[in-house]
């Protein structure tokens, strides 16, 4: 009986080494291939939500300025925030006079047809010519940082609420370090 536990664990241990190696070979070859789709659908976003852009200038991980002409027409800001069924990874554009031009939700693990209407217009519209500090309310509104939650989603509204206010803040620390650059520079 102990041979036979032996025989058993050992074929156990090989087949999970075998089934290791074979997770490790798939990972390495789809790993580039995975960073590509991203990149490109990162790139995607940025041109949608900032349009006017016809570069964009990685000054931080997360943070890109939009240029034209070799002139900043704004900012996108790429940030990831809790929502109810988890991470929601979204993009923030953000022009020059400090307001949102635009959201795009990147990725997301919301419920569907409830959290997952945060891909939708109707709500992502809403952030358009807004600044920092952005208030969710259950009913419709016309003030001027307020945000009117997806109906039975009010974690993921607040979420992707939140997510702006950390796009704003990521922005600044980003323009601070960069100023902070200049300044040593000079």
């Amino acid at each position: 009986m102990k041979k036979e536990f032996i025989k058993l664990s050992g074929i156990l241990c090989i087949i999970t080494l075998v089934a290791a190696m074979l997770l490790a070979g798939v990972n390495h070859i789809t790993k580039p291939k995975i960073a590509q789709a991203e990149e490109k659908a990162i790139a995607e976003a940025m041109k949608k939500i900032l349009p006017q852009a016809e570069s964009f200038e990685k000054m931080d991980d997360n943070v890109f300025k939009g240029m034209k002409n070799g002139n900043p027409v704004g900012f996108c800001v790429n940030v990831t925030t809790s929502g109810y069924g988890g991470a929601i990874e979204m993009m923030v554009a953000i022009d020059s006079n400090a307001q949102v031009c635009g959201i795009e939700i990147l990725s997301h693990s919301e419920t569907a047809g409830l959290g997952a209407k945060a891909t939708e217009p109707e709500f992502k519209n809403q952030f358009s010519q807004k600044n920092p500090t952005l208030e969710v309310v259950k009913t419709k509104t016309e003030s001027p940082n307020q945000i009117t939650a997806i109906t039975g989603a009010t974690i993921t509204s607040r979420a992707v609420a939140s997510g702006v206010d950390e796009a704003f803040n990521m922005l600044v620390e980003t323009m601070d370090k960069e100023e902070k650059k200049s300044a040593e520079n000079n």
